[in-house]
């Protein structure tokens, strides 16, 4: 059970995106209209809101008209952190350095394609199978899915290999297949690479490896903005799912909720769980300590 203690002083809520704030899944919404109501309400409180996902900075746009309330977004997990309009972060990777990472990973570990967000493209994926139009499918298929969560792609290997010779590159993400075994891939390998490879931050997500530049993970993310902002750790309440949400659980734990559905060994590093954010209304938003 919860047992938060809630002030009247202005609190931040950080909160993932994919599998937490838009969980459940609707059709016609990205996020489900029970969990923008206890948004408006913490906010007209007096207290802050930042959103902490994977996803592109160009993607929060689309959650403003839901939300209907102002939040800052930490984004590509934490490489664009953007707060009252204005970017206060935009952390990109060495190109050359990068490059000859992902070839050391495509040969030692041979993954099934690289996902890319970058400054000029919000994702560009590259097919290391060979089986470019049954990836497609797969992804189209995925992508259908998705619903109103959609984001713009592009399946194109040489646009691939253009961006990454010259653009600014926030992630790319490594997916190795779909199901239970991959994810275990994923996981295992995940462990490996953070070892081998000192100069990214790498982290796992279900079937996918995120890399980040060095420090650009959610729980550094977040710990630059609330100084940026002049947030005391007491004072944040972080809430998530999946493997790249353990380093801001860790940063944070001490207000720290993780969503029921995760993976056990991601529920572990929480101190709280729940299965439906705007259940946290009842916690948070209470008048009494």
């Amino acid at each position: 059970a919860l047992v938060y203690n809630v002030w009247s002083m202005a609190k931040l809520l950080a909160t993932d995106l994919d599998g937490t704030l838009m969980y459940p899944r609707r059709i016609k919404r990205c996020i489900p209209k029970k969990n923008c109501k206890f948004l408006q309400e913490w906010y007209n409180r007096g207290n802050k809101i930042v959103l902490i996902t994977s996803r592109s900075i160009q993607f929060m746009d689309r959650l403003k008209e839901e939300i209907k309330v102002p939040f800052d977004s930490i984004t590509c997990t934490s490489s664009v952190i953007e707060a009252d309009g204005k970017i206060i972060r935009d952390a990109s990777m060495d190109n050359k350095s990068i490059k000859h990472i992902l070839d050391k990973i495509t040969k030692q570990y041979k993954p099934s394609a690289y996902l890319m967000t970058t400054d000029e493209e919000n994702l560009v994926i590259k097919d290391l199978t060979g089986a470019g139009k049954l990836l497609l499918f797969f992804y189209k298929f995925y992508w259908f899915l998705q619903f109103k969560r959609r984001e713009s792609y592009k399946l194109d290997n040489k646009l691939f290999d253009e961006q990454l010779a010259k653009a600014k590159i926030y992630k790319i993400m490594i997916f190795f297949g779909l199901g239970r075994k991959k994810n275990q891939v994923a996981k295992d390998l995940n462990k490996i690479l953070r070892d081998e490879f000192p100069s990214i931050e790498c982290s796992w997500s279900s079937v996918i490896i995120e890399l980040t530049p060095l420090n650009c993970n959610k729980g550094s993310g977040l710990e630059y903005y609330t100084h940026n902002q002049g947030i005391k750790p007491d004072d944040v309440y972080v809430i998530g799912d999946s493997g790249n949400d353990i380093s801001m659980f860790n940063k944070f734990h001490r207000h720290s909720t993780c969503m029921l559905h995760a993976f056990p060994s991601v529920r572990k590093y929480a101190k709280y769980t729940i299965s439906r954010v705007y259940k946290l209304k009842k916690v948070l938003l209470k008048k009494e300590k």
